[in-house]
């Protein structure tokens, strides 16, 4: 008997070139606020492919769509061994508007949609869609549940009203203790006195370790330390020596620390057997354990002049970005603190 698959609530389609550490990113934080989201990376762990990623489709609720640049590009090549059935971001899209799902997608920076879509993703166009751009994720992180039909979990939307609840509770217990010792022995007042000085006590004693607390978070910010997990070609160097002021080292990281580390250049062969490589620089940010934080990431694109080899282009396109602005990143870094 095989085992039943699990439902999930919001179902996140992106293609893996462009658009997987943003897909990643939206996922965690998702799922730290208590939503059901399913991301096949994490969430498929056996059975038939193709069947369990339709069936999370037809389950889910919300469909977050990742509008990376060139999503769709696959859609106009001329290539034999292209088969629509295969091209899971399009059958994806194809389930969801069959079946009226809550369609929201996210359209990162770069991204235009074409003149014309095949007919079967065409209303995708329709579709309200969300800028997602890194310098204001927050907000539209925030829009973006706005849009969604899905609730976080029952814990975690009632967390206030629990606490609440509890402290109450807690209060209600005490005050009833109290009432019930004084009206048995009305000559226990100087023992409530007592009793008033103590919880008086334990008030200045709460306000003395909650300041402290607030003092030790403090310290741990400005004590934090970012930490360099780029690679030795020359355009990571390049980019390391243009936030270098920020404090950044090329140590392990512990503690309160960040790991800062940069996505891959692309390059190309054109039609004249020649080698382009282009790149737009984003720079991730995650704690020691690896669990996302944010990311900066530059709106120029960068492009080598086509040459002989991929270490020519790629030594062309360093030095370009040895000439490009990067303060916009540096105060970025240096907010995070």
């Amino acid at each position: 008997m095989s085992k039943k698959s699990k439902k999930f609530e919001i179902f996140i389609s992106y293609r893996r070139k462009g658009g997987y550490d943003t897909a990643k990113l939206i996922y965690d934080r998702l799922r730290m606020d208590g939503y059901s989201v399913s991301f096949d990376i994490d969430t498929l762990v056996n059975g038939n492919f193709d069947v369990e990623l339709e069936q999370r489709v037809n389950d889910c609720k919300d469909f977050l769509l990742v509008l990376s640049p060139g999503i769709f590009d696959r859609f106009f090549v001329s290539n034999e061994d292209y088969d629509p059935e295969n091209d899971w971001v399009r059958r994806e899209i194809v389930c969801a508007l069959k079946t009226n799902k809550n369609i929201v997608p996210l359209a990162l920076e770069g991204f235009v949609f074409p003149k014309s879509l095949p007919p079967e993703v065409k209303d995708i166009k329709n579709k309200n869609a969300i800028d997602l751009y890194p310098k204001y994720f927050e907000a539209a992180y925030e829009k973006i549940k706005s849009f969604l039909i899905s609730k976080p979990s029952w814990m975690v939307r009632h967390k206030k009203k629990i606490i609440s609840g509890t402290a109450i509770m807690l209060l209600m217990f005490v005050a009833s203790l109290y009432f019930a010792v004084s009206k048995r022995d009305s000559e226990l007042s100087k023992k409530d006195l007592e009793l008033q000085e103590a919880i008086t006590a334990i008030e200045i004693e709460k306000m003395y370790i909650l300041d402290s607390i607030q003092q030790v978070r403090e310290q741990r910010r400005r004590d934090r330390t970012f930490h360099w997990n780029g690679t030795d070609d020359e355009i990571s160097q390049v980019i390391f020596e243009k936030i270098a002021e920020t404090g950044i080292q090329k140590t392990e990281c512990s503690n309160n620390g960040r790991i800062a580390s940069l996505n891959e250049v692309r390059c190309r062969i054109n039609d004249d057997k020649k080698i382009t490589c282009s790149y737009t620089p984003r720079i991730i940010f995650t704690t020691c354990d690896n669990k996302p934080i944010t990311f900066l990431e530059k709106k120029e694109r960068f492009k080598s002049s086509p040459h002989a080899d991929s270490v020519a282009a790629k030594k062309d396109l360093a030095n370009k970005l040895r000439e490009a602005d990067f303060s916009d990143w540096v105060s970025g870094i240096k907010g995070l603190r």
